[in-house]
């Protein structure tokens, strides 16, 4: 595994990547533009070409952009849905010219329409967001906890939302909080064993490109996303150990969504990560 976490924003680009180097990030999670806001901003072509060298030279891989939470792709508003529209292709954009993906989406709430007509309308925003974008960009949709009219739950849902298109370019990742919140407990390995068997008969482990590692606050099967530090939640360092000592995970990068307060906390807790999955999975490259 690759471990990393959500860097905190420096002054730029450059600065944010050199932090994330010198606290051991292996992979990273950056918000594409202000999470509260439909504008991505423009990019400095300076700015871009330094933060690109500021990753290559710490071998950090992959860089995911979260997309604005504002983006709802399974609305039945007009208005919502064209400035979800617009806030997808603008985030891949980006992604593409700062050659760094995938883009991370929530699925989307349908808002009383039903899940079904959820998903549809999610599958048609796609589709329009795949052919405004570059053919290099990708995006990865991710599980929901359950909360109000969420879709993208179950395997099953998420299998209907990505199966339409291609591999290489829609796929899914899994956060750990949203499972627990929807019922997976995850310090049961059976039950994560059950998890990993569901997808691979359904959308394909190909498809899943990368986990969110986040403890509960929430209760079991609460539906409810509540993020917490690991050991500071319900699913505790057994949940930690089963996910990070699976196999048919073992290769993928493992982010943490919620930054230490400190840069020293985050150093710690990326190389207490490291030995663990020394311990588990063997010697890494």
């Amino acid at each position: 595994m690759r471990f990393g976490i959500h860097v905190p924003k420096q002054a730029d680009l450059p600065a944010t990547a050199r932090y994330a180097a010198d606290i051991g990030c292996e992979t990273i999670q950056l918000f594409s533009g202000n999470p509260m806001s439909w504008t991505t901003g423009a990019l400095d072509a300076r700015e871009r070409d330094a933060f690109i060298a500021e990753i290559e030279t710490a071998g950090i891989g992959p860089v995911v952009l979260h997309t604005p939470y504002l983006i709802n792709l399974a609305t039945p508003d007009t208005d919502l849905r064209a400035n979800s529209l617009r806030g997808l292709v603008a985030a891949m954009v980006r992604a593409h010219e700062l050659s760094v993906g995938p883009v991370i989406v929530h699925c989307g709430n349908h808002m009383g329409a039903g899940t079904d007509e959820g998903i549809e309308r999610a599958v048609r925003m796609l589709e329009r967001v795949l052919d405004q974008t570059p053919p290099e960009s990708t995006v990865a949709l991710e599980n929901g906890a359950g909360k109000g009219t969420q879709i993208g739950l179950s395997v099953d849902e998420l299998t209907r939302l990505v199966a339409p298109f291609p591999r290489e370019r829609v796929g899914i990742v899994l956060d750990t909080a949203h499972l627990w919140g929807f019922g997976f407990d995850l310090s049961e390995k059976s039950m994560l064993d059950g998890l990993v068997a569901d997808l691979e008969s359904g959308p394909g482990l190909d498809r899943v490109w990368a986990i969110h590692g986040n403890d509960s606050s929430a209760d079991l099967g609460s539906h409810r996303d509540r993020h917490a530090l690991w050991a500071e939640g319900r699913m505790g360092r057994r949940g930690l150990r089963n996910i990070v000592g699976c196999e048919a995970l073992s290769h993928l990068p493992f982010i943490f969504e919620i930054p230490g307060e400190t840069p020293e906390f985050d150093r710690k807790r990326l190389a207490s990560m490291k030995r663990l999955d020394r311990r588990l999975n063997g010697p890494r490259n």
